[in-house]
């Protein structure tokens, strides 16, 4: 039947008033995603970004990994805990029904495809919550989950002369690396960046706020150190501070045919970093880069952290002939300004930890070799840059996790000095079948390392979860009793298994077998 106008009106002044809301900012923002939807009942609409905002695409685009930079339905960036805590009570009144969407949580850096991220749902991205201060009184830094180390740094150091036991690379993000441990270039004499944390700041799934430290909530803090993303999100961490030394550091760059030489010298410095004093660092990489001539080449980054450019720590190292080669007294905030690796590339990653044995770490060398033909052929040589990287892994590592508090990493499982060898392959022109075979590839070239370290009597079955592929079992590789462990405090903290149902990402006590 025809309508007055008045009548059509009225109609569509109904239609309208059930497909959107009008919050207190002023805000149309029914979107017809659950996720997103939830905020309406908060006055926290202006935090979401949809696909149809001019921030939406650069806040993708930011993603260090080409595969990592998924497309929510919406992101939400929260400024603060209090607005962290009321997002998730409306997430969680939300998770309910048949659809299939779920969580991301993003911290500041640069996690792999899959992690931090989400297709079908919401990520919630702390990149705004990015702040770091020290207190003098009680000798703390406090540093929040969506900064970067590289500005980390350089608010500690000109805000008050000190620094913490952070990442390297100044792209990577705080929460991620200090969830999953956290590997440094203090770490031969603080430990892992996790065990220099004193407080954690956690919202759990009910939204409540709660400290996590050795006189409160004990269990927790225990748990979030190594144990990732599955007990709350972590909305500050409160770190040691140390003064700020400059470092002695320096980076070379060798040729291939020293490869030898250049594992002997890993070999010998893994097997002495407390004869050394525990202030040197050693980073030894094997990279095809299309931008050099050769297929392959080695960079070795040393690091001193007391400044001492005398260290006989790297003589072993310095013996080689280099093509080039750097020493110089440098802030951690420049070193880590200036190590950044170049994102933008669809990357691919595995690692394992194996006893410092000089046959396999030449057997990854020869790998390395192999999959750098195998992928020349397949994908074409100028498509792809790789790396083959050892850090040393000390024996006594556990020892200072113990002394701190403890940690759930299971750094008591390797039973001697260890390398941690990670292998990644950074795909720079190419689709997804490229990053397909060479997924398949690294997988092929994990087993047969592993082949090699169990020949040798040098395997360790322990995954460092920051380095991990996501088919690893690195909560796994903690051992039974830090498993158990870990699934008693979620299961206090999270009773309903929540993180464990809405935040499929990253490495999830629910998948851990056994």
């Amino acid at each position: 039947m025809l309508r007055t106008a008045a009548e059509t009106s009225a109609l569509i002044a109904f239609l309208l008033s059930t497909t959107t809301a009008t919050v207190s900012n002023g805000t149309s923002a029914v979107t017809g995603f659950p996720p997103c939807d939830a905020f309406l009942s908060t006055n926290l609409t202006s935090r979401l970004v949809l696909a149809t905002s001019p921030a939406y695409e650069p806040r993708v685009q930011s993603y260090w990994s080409g595969n990592a930079r998924l497309r929510p339905w919406c992101f939400f960036q929260p400024l603060t805990t209090q607005e962290l805590s009321t997002a998730i009570t409306a997430l969680t009144a939300a998770g309910s029904g048949a659809g299939d969407w779920h969580i991301a949580v993003r911290g500041g850096g640069n996690s792999g495809p899959g992690i931090s991220n989400i297709a079908n749902g919401i990520t919630i991205d702390l990149g705004m919550m990015n702040r770091s201060w020290y207190d003098p009184g009680s000798g703390l830094a406090s540093v929040e989950p969506g900064a970067v180390w590289k500005d980390v740094y350089f608010s500690l150091l000109h805000n008050g002369n000190v620094t913490v036991t952070g990442g390297r690379d100044g792209g990577v993000g705080v929460g991620g690396f200090l969830l999953g441990g956290g590997n440094s270039y203090h770490t031969t004499r603080n430990g892992f960046g996790c065990d220099t944390v004193i407080n954690y700041e956690v919202v759990l799934a009910n939204g409540s706020i709660v400290d996590a430290n050795a006189n409160k909530n004990a269990d927790l803090w225990r748990a979030l150190k190594g144990g990732g993303m599955n007990f709350g999100i972590v909305t500050r961490f409160d770190m040691e501070a140390m003064p700020a030394v400059d470092l002695a550091y320096g980076q070379s760059v060798i040729a291939a045919n020293y490869s030898d030489q250049v594992v002997d010298a890993v070999v010998d410095f893994t097997n002495r970093p407390e004869e050394l004093g525990r202030n040197d660092h050693l980073i030894v990489l094997y990279t095809h880069d299309p931008k050099s001539s050769e297929d392959v080449m080695i960079e070795v980054i040393r690091a001193n952290t007391q400044g001492n450019l005398n260290t006989a720590g790297f003589e072993k190292v310095t013996d080689i002939p280099a093509l080039s080669s750097t020493w110089e007294l440098k802030s951690l905030a420049d070193a880590a300004n200036e190590s950044q690796v170049a994102g933008g590339g669809k990357n691919v990653r595995a690692t394992l930890t194996f006893l410092n044995k000089p046959p396999i770490l030449r057997a990854t060398v020869s790998l390395h070799a192999d999959l750098v033909r195998s992928l020349s052929s397949s994908i074409g040589t100028s498509n792809f840059i790789t790396q083959n990287f050892f850090q040393p892994l000390p024996s006594y590592l556990s020892a200072i996790g113990q002394r701190q508090g403890g940690n759930v990493l299971g750094l008591d499982r390797i039973p001697g000095n260890a390398i941690l060898w990670t292998a990644g392959v950074s795909v720079t022109n190419g689709d997804d079948a490229a990053v397909a075979l060479v997924h398949a590839e690294v997988s092929n070239m994990m087993v047969k390392l592993r082949e090699v370290a169990e020949n040798e009597a040098g395997g360790v079955d322990w995954v460092y979860l920051n380095y991990a592929d996501v088919s690893q079992d690195s909560l796994g590789s903690y051992g039974e009793e830090n498993v158990g462990f870990m699934r008693e405090v979620a299961g206090k903290y999270d009773p309903e298994g929540w993180w464990q149902r809405m935040v499929p990402g990253g490495f999830k006590l629910e998948r851990v077998t056994g």
